[in-house]
């Protein structure tokens, strides 16, 4: 999810590198809370245990006339 290592952050802002397993969406934000429950279903459904101990990644992209969309990423155990 990264292009290239950043030597500082601005400020206020923490930089984490995670290596784990996700399963992942994309949907508009405003849809964010059945995407998340959507996804834990498919992945629950394909065999994916959530692992409770990473991070959940979020990263938002802007759209047409103001909208976002999000794309989630659940971490799971391989």
């Amino acid at each position: 999810m990264k292009n290239s290592l950043k030597e500082e952050v601005p400020n206020g802002m923490d930089f984490i590198e995670i290596a784990h397993n996700y399963v992942s969406t994309r949907g508009k934000i405003s849809n964010i809370g059945n995407l998340h429950s959507q996804l834990l279903r498919w992945a629950e459904e394909q065999g994916h245990t959530r692992n409770f101990e990473s991070y959940i990644v979020e990263t938002y992209h802007p759209i047409e006339e103001g909208e976002e969309e999000v794309q989630i990423y659940l971490p799971i155990f391989s």
